[in-house]
């Protein structure tokens, strides 16, 4: 293959051959090393390929064996250069296009962000930019290592980060923590400080574990917030059974909780709906770099429309993006109707909302055990009210109070004497 294209760059012709001694010119080819191939005989005459510089070197061979040479077919590059000297813009314009594109892949064109969940793509091309990375950035001025540690540092919860360059593309993959957020906030708080766990809302104690510290409640206890769950301190008793010093700790331990969660949810039976007609109206456009050209909506103008853009990147292959977009913008016309909601479908929807509220309680690790949800209908609204008892998470954290031992004992000792 590599062979084949050298001969290209050279050039070669594919001749016939014919005279009196054509075998001696073979052979005296051979011996002065001049390289022949795709040699076949055809009635009584020789075909072969040479290259130019092979071809420039016979004629002393030729009036030696007295024979003749045609040429059949001339390829190579320097048979098109020669065919097109006349075509100098052409060249030219073929030059400046390989020029544009190799500057065009010495800049990033597109930043591509894999395995985020909770943050989204914005957000982190955002931040991205703020750190001198963005659309148009050099390539030798990327420091990808730099980039990943920037993202571990800027977000809790990214626990790990890739950054590495294809063609013109930036990409950044990323690991987020898919932990609670209450336990995300406790693995950054968790240091050697005294804590305890406390109750941030009313509840009723379905399950505790402790792991560390001291729980001063039990499953079935009522509590408040600011009520202490797990003390942060463990006892250390001597031999006449009191109290002789604490060993403090930061307190960790998995308390669950029976609460309950308010729902209100009230909308009109009117709503306004689009009725979209058949009419459309489609305009193109370009971005490059920065500066976008728009076509204006010809065909039709409408009073009321909804606008739908889709954008192609123009790219070489998959990862060489080029500074250039195609645009398209769909404008459909509708007309805006007042229609009613019949009691069925206002149900139907105030159910759906209210799925979608249990389901954002889901995500977090709530547990919904009762739904109290009434919902209600009249002549004009809908309404959704009532209470969700869930099972969820309890605990959050507060410094613990540091005893004195001795300071105690002298309190005890004087209400004992201000009682005798």
């Amino acid at each position: 293959m590599l062979i084949d294209k050298l001969k290209y760059l050279q050039g070669y012709v594919r001749v016939r051959l014919f005279g009196y001694a054509p075998e001696r010119f073979l052979n005296l080819c051979s011996n002065h090393n001049i390289l022949i191939w795709n040699l076949e005989y055809r009635e009584e005459q020789y075909e072969f390929c040479i290259s130019v510089r092979g071809l420039r070197r016979l004629k002393p061979i030729l009036k030696k064996t007295r024979t003749k040479l045609v040429i059949q077919e001339r390829t190579g590059l320097p048979f098109v250069l020669n065919r097109y000297r006349k075509r100098k813009l052409f060249f030219a314009g073929i030059l400046l296009c390989c020029s544009l594109l190799y500057t065009m892949s010495l800049f990033v064109w597109k930043i591509e962000v894999n395995g985020n969940l909770h943050e989204t793509d914005s957000n982190i091309i955002k931040f991205l930019e703020k750190n001198q990375v963005y659309h148009g950035l050099l390539k030798s001025k990327i420091n990808c290592e730099k980039i990943e540690e920037e993202l571990r540092a800027g977000y809790g919860d990214i626990i790990w980060a890739s950054a590495k360059l294809q063609g013109t593309m930036l990409i950044i993959d990323v690991q987020e923590n898919l932990a609670t957020n209450q336990q995300a906030q406790d693995s950054q708080d968790k240091d050697d400080t005294p804590t305890d766990l406390v109750a941030d809302k009313e509840a009723e104690i379905y399950s505790i574990l402790t792991r560390q510290g001291t729980p001063l409640v039990e499953k079935g206890v009522k509590v408040k917030p600011g009520d202490i769950l797990v003390e942060g301190k463990n006892p250390v008793m001597n031999d006449a059974g009191e109290v002789a010093s604490y060993q403090y700790c930061v307190s960790d331990a998995d308390i669950l909780g029976i609460t309950q969660y308010s729902y209100t949810d009230s909308f009109s039976l009117q709503y306004e709906y689009k009725n979209f007609s058949q009419k459309s109206s489609t305009a193109f456009g370009i971005r490059l770099f920065q500066a976008q050209l728009r076509l204006p909506h010809f065909s039709h103008k409408f009073k009321e429309y909804d606008t739908i853009t889709d954008e192609y990147d123009v790219k070489l292959g998959e990862t060489f993006y080029l500074p250039l977009q195609f645009m398209k913008e769909t404008r459909r016309e509708y007309k805006t109707e007042k229609r009613m909601y019949t009691k069925e479908e206002a149900k139907q929807l105030a159910n759906e909302k209210l799925n979608d509220f249990c389901k954002e309680l889901t995500e977090k690790g709530v547990q919904i055990i009762e739904n109290n949800v009434m919902i209600v209908t009249d002549e004009k609204n809908c309404t959704a009210s009532g209470s969700l008892k869930v099972i969820e998470p309890l605990g959050s954290r507060k410094a613990t109070n540091i005893t004195d031992i001795q300071q105690e004992r002298q309190m005890e000792d004087e209400s004992d004497g201000n009682s005798n």
